[in-house]
Order: structure tokens, then sequence, then C-alpha cells
């Protein structure tokens, strides 16, 4: 090789010894090509995994000296030149172990620090500041698996409805204690027996990390009960907890009971039979969840959303909608249906055999909470007609339905209590999913509605199907399914994603373009630019005539 690596015939595969930075640290290595195609970058070990260094090394770990040295995927490796390819890695290698020994990726330790310390994962269901006295429960989410999840949470997390719909008892009323403590970064010192296994070993690494936490895991004990206790270190670095266990030795009723008082005093004479493990808190609170996605966007989170038609579009919507966030922080959402669920729609809905038979709204709402129990959701199972009040008590109103009678009579009532009215988002498919539309109404200067087609049997104003395109039809008595359109699974998602964007977009306050449409079959569709239609003084609903 063109730096002077060694093919390793002692190990089955490609294994080559030869040191990075080969004209100055000179470290020993091992690469392991195990992808000819380069999907995973070439494995680098350290021989040495301190590398001669007197402390941890980032982006080396300890226990075989593996070596992190490129994020596979933010790089595309080239397959077709597999010797550069290689080189490539190498050179990436140098220049991190380099900066790695020599101290200048210090800070990536902290990064690293969950690696070292977790036997396992905690979901945590607080506010990113939280300071103070929270509840750990074990809890189970799947009916039809034994498999429990750690939570900690203020004792109120709706994350519990999960664990009480599946039948299970419910958990200790009181929970566990968990103290949260804010500290410094955490990182550690190899020379140190790592991780800590004992409440000796624990507060050995406490007292350089986080001296004002000393004592805290001990202190919390007498406030508690059992023989076992949580803490977590809360940092920039992340979420750490202790889960501390006295020994079967000690878990006496004279120790646990009669001198809980001063139990604090005396598991400073026990430390060593103390037992410490150590877990990484994973953010589950409606917070990180619905913005995580969005970066610099806003989520749906705080308002008051009406979605009309729980169906082949309006399933895959409630579901897009409420992963942005709508029915959290405060925020409702709404969804009303008066069709039940039947096995024709199973081929192209968000929901499957288990709701057969089921109003769609109560579904779609059922299954939400389920995914989702941050989320506040309510149900229409009935037509909406006889539910017209509701729409003016929304911030935003969504039709789903592609009911175009429904569609303008919804139109007609928003457009004659403007401008109290809330804004409309009408999503629909044209012919047989050749395109798929979403338009939001609202403002008086624009188009409503009716104005894109002002002769129920005229001309659209924007014609998206070609002229000699014809709406197909399905019908089959014999199963119940009397009338429906065929188009695939896929122009249903698609809809929606687009009503989706359009609402995350009215959450922003964009500029997006009112009128939007894709093209899903262009030898039946034509490609129509996305705009802002004004308004007609001709259209029946809001024109001068109708004014």
């Amino acid at each position: 090789m063109q730096r002077k690596f060694a093919r390793d015939y002692s190990w089955t595969g490609l294994h080559y010894k030869g040191v990075l930075d080969e004209t100055g640290l000179k470290i020993p290595v091992v690469v392991s090509v195990n992808d000819l195609d380069f999907v995973t970058p070439p494995v680098i070990k350290l021989v040495d995994p301190e590398a001669g260094s007197s402390g941890q090394i980032p982006h080396v770990l300890r226990s075989d000296g593996t070596f992190c040295y490129m994020d596979g995927q933010a790089i595309v490796l080239d397959r077709y030149k597999p010797a550069e390819t290689i080189i490539q890695c190498l050179e990436r290698a140098d220049k991190v172990i380099r900066d790695a020994v020599n101290r200048r990726l210090d800070e990536d330790l902290g990064g690293e620090f969950g690696a070292y310390w977790s036997d396992g994962t905690v979901l945590v269901d607080l506010p990113e500041d939280f300071e103070g006295d929270a509840e750990i429960q074990f809890l189970q989410f799947d009916k039809n698996s034994e498999r429990q999840k750690i939570l900690i949470s203020n004792g109120k997390s709706k994350f519990l409805s999960l664990h009480k719909r599946n039948d299970r008892l419910d958990p200790d009323p009181e929970g566990y204690l968990c103290p949260v403590f804010c500290v410094p970064v955490l990182s550690f010192d190899p020379k140190q027996s790592w991780p800590p296994k004992n409440l000796a070993e624990f507060n050995a690494w406490l007292q350089q990390v986080a001296p004002a936490t000393l004592g805290k895991l001990e202190e919390a004990f007498t406030r508690s009960k059992g023989h076992g206790q949580w803490i977590c270190l809360s940092a920039r670095n992340g979420r750490f907890f202790v889960s501390a266990e006295i020994g079967k030795a000690y878990r006496t009723p004279e120790f646990l009971t009669n001198r809980r008082a001063q139990l604090a005093q005396t598991l400073q004479h026990i430390e060593g039979a103390v037992e410490i493990s150590g877990y990484v808190g994973v953010p589950v609170d409606e917070g990180y969840v619905f913005s995580r996605n969005l970066g610099d966007m806003n989520s749906l989170a705080g308002k008051r959303i009406l979605l009309i038609g729980c169906g082949t579009i309006g399933g895959f919507l409630a579901q897009q909608l409420g992963q942005s966030g709508a029915g959290a922080g405060g925020g409702k959402l709404t969804l009303a249906d008066n069709d039940t669920l039947k096995g024709a729609n199973l081929g192209r809905h968000l929901l499957g055999a288990p709701y057969l038979d089921r109003n769609k709204a109560e579904a779609c709402a059922d299954f939400l909470k389920e995914q989702l129990p941050h989320l506040e959701i309510a149900s229409i199972a009935g037509s909406i007609q006889a539910n017209m009040e509701v729409l003016s008590r929304q911030d935003l109103v969504i039709d789903a339905t592609g009911d175009e009678a429904l569609s303008i009579a919804i139109n007609e009532l928003a457009v004659g209590k403007r401008p109290t009215f809330p804004p409309v988002l009408f999503s629909w498919l044209e012919g047989n999913g050749a395109a798929a539309v979403a338009f939001i109404a609202g403002d008086a200067d624009l188009a409503c509605l009716k104005c894109l087609k002002t002769d129920l049997a005229g001309i659209p104003r924007f014609r998206l199907l070609k002229g000699d395109t014809e709406l197909k039809t399905g019908r089959n008595l014999a199963c119940g399914d009397a009338h429906f359109i065929p188009f695939p699974v896929s122009r249903a998602a698609a809809a929606a994603s687009l009503a989706c964007d359009v609402a995350l977009d009215w959450a922003n306050e964009g500029e997006g373009h009112r009128w939007r449409s894709i093209t899903l079959d262009h030898h039946r569709a034509n490609r129509i630019d996305d705009r802002n239609p004004k308004r007609l003084a001709t259209c029946p609903a809001c024109g001068d005539s109708a004014r």
C-alpha cells in the first residue's frame, strides 16, 4: 500500500497493519476493510487504546481501541476507487488522532460520555431546564410485550395512559423519588475505575466533576423507601442517571426502616456495598418531540385545529398533523367524520384491521393517542353539518373530505363570517389521483374556494386534468362498497403531505402560496405553478354581487 501498510494474514478478511500520522505520532493501528462497497468506512483500531496518552482519547473506545474517525452518513466513499478511498480514510484518521492526542478535541469527550456510562436508557418527560424532585416509573407501553420502559417525569406524564390502556396494574402512585441536579459537563478520568460500580467509586468520580452534588444520592435515600434509589445528573452534554442498590446483607428493617433518617451517614461507612448502575436519558417531552425535526420552524403546538374527513387523505393527514404538534402545547386537534372503517378501506387507509367497523374519526383519535400520548385529541363521530358551530371556535379548519358539495357549504359559511372565521384549508385529489391540490382561503382579497370554479358544471380556473382524461369509478355492491374512485395509497399520502406543508406554513406566517398542486400522473394531468389566486368579482360566494 502507498502508506506502507502490510496485509495481516493471521485473520480472515482484509486486515492491514501500519501507523497513523506516520511522520509524527506514528500510532500503530490495524485497518479492517469489511465492506468493499464502502457503505461503511474501514474499521480502524489502535493497537494501544491509550496511544501513549495519560488520559482518555476522544473517539477511542478503550475496551478494544476502535477509533471513530469519520461519520459514515456524512461522507460518501467511492467504491470504484478502493485504494484512493482507503487513503482518504487514513488521511482523515491522521488528522483526528493528532487533534485528539494533542487535546484539541477534549470537548468531544463530553459528547461521548454516554457511550461510556450507560447500562440502559431512561425516557425523560421533563422540560429541558427542570431541576428538583421527579419520579421514576416502570411502564409497559406494548400490550403484547412484558418489556418495561423506564420513565422519569413529574408523576403526571401522559405516557402513563399507554400503561393503563393495556390493562396493566397502576404503577406505584408515588413512583420512585429521583431528584434532578444540574451539574457541569460530565467527563471522566480513565485512570479511575470506570464506569463506577459502587458508591465509593461513584463518589470519587463525583468529587472531581461535580463536588457540589456529593452526598445528594445518600440524602435521597433518607427521603424515600426501599433499598434502591435514583438520582439524575443534568448536564449540558446530556442527562445521566444513577441507580443505586444497597447490598442484600444490609437490606434489613433496622437499616431501611428504623434508622432511615440516619441512612445517609450509614452509607458512608458501607460505600462498597452499594451497587451503582448508569443510565442515559432520552428526551420524549413534547417540546422536544414536536420541535426536533422542524429546525427553526414553528410546530402546530398551541393551535386549535379541526380536521373534517378522516378517510383516505384525512387519515394520513391526521397523523402528520399530530407529528407536527397539533394537539400539543395547550392546543387541540379535533377529528370529524361520519363514516366507519370497512374492509374495502384497508388498502389505502392509515388504520388497519383492529379498527374495522369503528367510526373513522374516533378510531384515528384512538390510534394517535396511542402513538403520541402527548396530544389532546377529540373526535366528532357524525356529520359536521350538525356541528357547524364548532368551526368558528378553531384557529384552522381543514376539509379533507373531497366532497365538493360539503366543501362549498363550508366555504359559504367561512365567507359569510369574515373576518372572524378561521382560515379554511381544502385538500383533495383530481381525477384518479392524477394530481393533489391544497388550497387555503381566508384573506378577503384573495380567492375563496368557489372562485376556483364559479360554475359547478363549468371548467375549473386551474385546469389540472388534461382534456381527454376521464374519471374512472368502481362499483361493487356485493361487498357493500357501492361506489369508489380508484387510486393508489401513494396519491393519498402525497395529498396529505401537501396539505400538512400548507398548515405548517400557516403556523409560521409564511409567504407560501395559497393554491398548490402536485402532478402525480403526467400522462393525465398538467403541471401548474403554485400561486395566490385573486378574488373574482363574478364569484357567487365572495364576488361583488354576493357582498
